[in-house]
């Protein structure tokens, strides 16, 4: 079975050439103080996030995320990701809470020089990280029927601009 999660749909695949409207938004190190920027525009058939890493005042981070709401993905084993990106990895992040300290679930979206590229990523090997550590465990079912938000963060614990484009997230 593939969830295909229309961009303003409860289930299936979130498109992100279907439906310019949607709901995710942009949060960066600016929460904490940090001098991070990060944009999300939606241009043509994809979801485009650009900006810059800053080491400044703290920072470290830009991200995009989803709104909050409740996904039961414990019956799906993977998730597909077409998309491209130049001079960061990305963390794509399945999160539980709400609260920044407690526990998210982590893959790696290797950097792609802006070819795309299409992977597949077994849910169940995404890592536990609190704080941006890893802790050395793995995502449950327990935790895959209670997601609540997911999103991408730079990945690198490097400074200087970055660009991220997505067509489309499948869960199968």
């Amino acid at each position: 079975m593939t969830l295909i999660l229309l961009v303003n749909s409860p289930a299936n695949t979130i498109d992100f050439g279907l439906n310019k409207q949607t709901n995710w938004y942009s949060l960066n190190d600016g929460v904490m103080g940090g001098r991070s920027i990060g944009k999300l525009s939606f241009e043509e058939d994809v979801m485009v996030f650009k900006g810059s890493v800053s080491f400044d005042n703290n920072g470290g981070f830009a991200s995009v995320r989803s709104r909050y709401a409740n996904r039961d993905l414990s019956e799906f084993k993977t998730v597909e990701i077409r998309y491209r990106s130049e001079n960061q990895s990305i963390g794509y992040s399945l999160e539980n809470h709400r609260a920044w300290w407690l526990p998210v679930y982590k893959a790696v979206l290797p950097a792609t020089d802006m070819e795309w590229k299409t992977i597949k990523l077994d849910l169940r090997d995404f890592k536990e990280y609190r704080i941006g550590r890893k802790t050395g465990r793995t995502v449950g079912n327990q935790q895959l029927a209670n997601v609540i938000r997911t999103g991408f963060i730079t990945n690198d614990k490097k400074e200087g601009r970055f660009i991220f484009e997505v067509d489309y997230i499948r869960f199968e």
